[in-house]
């Protein structure tokens, strides 16, 4: 009786064991948020025609319809370009690098050695960038503030 006993403990033991090594997928859950969000903002062809482009002052000067941004790299950051912007706002937007905080909310634009944080709100096919400009050059009036670009 006592080796039965014995026995079923053993067994008993031996099943806890194989259900708690089994727990879960055994894989990956899927892609992270900022997996997510670099992969939407580095989607093929980029971003073009913002359906607005804001600054404190209410719709931006120039003539930002035909304006143009593409992200291209990895969850380690990598290079933008943009075309299509209005004469005298390279301030505001010009070639560059990009890193993206572990959120993928924040996007640090370096152009021109100057960084500015974007917050950025990245969706499938839609992107919202906000941030703040100075006046560094004051070559065009009107060029430092908050600027606001939505493509969707």
């Amino acid at each position: 009786m006592k080796r039965l006993s014995n026995l079923l403990a053993a067994l008993v033991f031996a099943s806890l064991v194989i259900f708690m090594s089994c727990g879960g997928s055994g894989g990956s859950d899927g892609p992270s948020d900022l997996e997510i969000a670099v992969e939407n903002l580095t989607v093929s062809g980029g971003f073009s025609g913002p359906t607005s482009v804001q600054t404190d002052n209410g719709d931006a000067d120039g003539e930002w319809q035909d304006f143009g941004i593409t992200f291209k790299g990895t969850v380690e950051g990598g290079n933008y370009t943009v075309s299509n912007v209005p004469d005298g706002f390279s301030d505001v937007w010009a070639n560059g690098t990009w890193t993206i905080n572990d959120a993928g909310t924040v996007i640090t634009k370096t152009q021109g050695g100057v960084d500015t944080d974007i917050v950025a709100t990245i969706g499938e096919g839609s992107l919202t960038l906000e941030f703040d400009v100075d006046d560094p050059s004051a070559r065009t009036s009107g060029i430092a503030g908050t600027w606001t670009f939505v493509f969707n």
